[in-house]
């Protein structure tokens, strides 16, 4: 017999939803913001602060980390290319060319 824990603290009125979409996981191409673009390298909580975050290894080094934080490594990538973002600033990239 386990006894249940009750871990029932959501927080229901926050305006951020860190509810992360059904595409959004390692591997996806995605855009950051305005014009950044990278592939999703971590979807997770981090240390530094709660909630959900993504981790994208970008196209160009217009990143802030080397996808470590503060001492621990959520994901691998060169200097200058990592970025941890809230989910709400991730939006997937379109995929295949672009017909104008």
């Amino acid at each position: 017999g386990s006894s249940g824990s009750s871990g029932q603290a959501l927080a229901s009125d926050s305006e951020e939803a860190d509810e992360v979409p059904e595409w959004l996981r390692e591997g996806e191409f995605v855009t950051v913001g305005a014009h950044k673009t990278g592939v999703v390298r971590y979807v997770g909580p981090a240390d530094f602060q709660e909630g959900t975050w993504v981790g994208v290894e970008l196209d160009l080094p217009s990143g802030k980390n080397d996808g470590s934080i503060g001492g621990k490594q959520y994901f691998r990538c060169n200097p200058g290319y990592g970025l941890l973002v809230r989910p709400s600033r991730v939006r997937r990239a379109t995929s295949g060319p672009s017909s104008g």
